[in-house]
């Protein structure tokens, strides 16, 4: 459930039972999979109490657990006992192939933990800050460019099947690489777009039409107003 002033995710709508969100978790694991290479790797973030259910449908679909890195943030969020100032990232890979390793233990002057710590979207000085007014589970872009130099070469594709406000599109943009994104919402699509073309100075295109996405935009909105009117005329 999200929350404040938010609206419900269409994916997944509400509070689920542990049931549900294991076949929640299996069903788009497996829509993923075909398009993860060997070697691949499958991340998703996630509380402490939707960990066990995450990692049971990743094990059930045969991937490997590769590691669990804990993002830990500089403000507190909500809690009932203690308020939760981090979210896990469990990974996972796919096959037998090895998996990229920008890493190696700073072999190549990156220097990394599976702790990492940048600045939560409710925080100040967090790039995620502003995209909190538009949607509730913002990730920094910071956060995701450095994961995607640390697990991905340049020029590779990156898939989200929950692009939500569009952070990974901007991190593939930053770094190199080509994102595949996947969002059901059409609010949050647009604001995607709206931050891709703000960001970038690039107009977005409409692959079926070959239309700008400001004429598609204001093309909707006249007929989102015309069947308003024929709606209060009807009536």
């Amino acid at each position: 459930m999200t929350g404040g002033e938010h609206r419900e995710f269409v994916m997944a709508s509400g509070e689920m039972t542990d049931i549900q969100f294991l076949e929640f978790n299996q069903k788009w694991m497996d829509a993923v999979l075909p398009y993860l290479v060997d070697g691949g790797i499958l991340g998703t973030f996630i509380d402490w109490r939707g960990l066990p259910i995450a990692h049971a449908a990743a094990i059930a679909l045969g991937l490997t657990p590769l590691n669990l890195v804990v993002w830990a943030k500089t403000n507190a969020g909500m809690g009932s006992l203690y308020r939760s100032q981090h979210e896990l990232l469990p990974l996972f890979k796919k096959g037998a192939n090895s998996h990229v390793n920008n890493i190696s233990l700073g072999k190549r002057g990156r220097h990394r933990t599976n702790l990492w710590t940048y600045p939560g979207a409710s925080s100040l000085g967090s790039d995620a800050r502003k995209g909190l007014q538009d949607h509730p589970t913002v990730k920094p872009t910071a956060m995701l460019e450095d994961a995607l130099i640390d697990l991905t070469n340049r020029g590779e594709i990156v898939l989200d099947p929950f692009l939500g406000s569009g952070s990974t599109l901007m991190a593939a943009e930053n770094t190199g690489r080509v994102c595949r994104g996947v969002e059901l919402d059409p609010l949050y699509v647009d604001v995607i777009i709206r931050r891709y073309e703000a960001a970038t100075g690039t107009t977005a295109i409409l692959a079926d039409t070959g239309e700008p996405f400001a004429t598609v935009a204001a093309r909707r909105l006249n007929e989102k107003a015309t069947n308003a009117n024929n709606s209060r005329e009807s009536s």
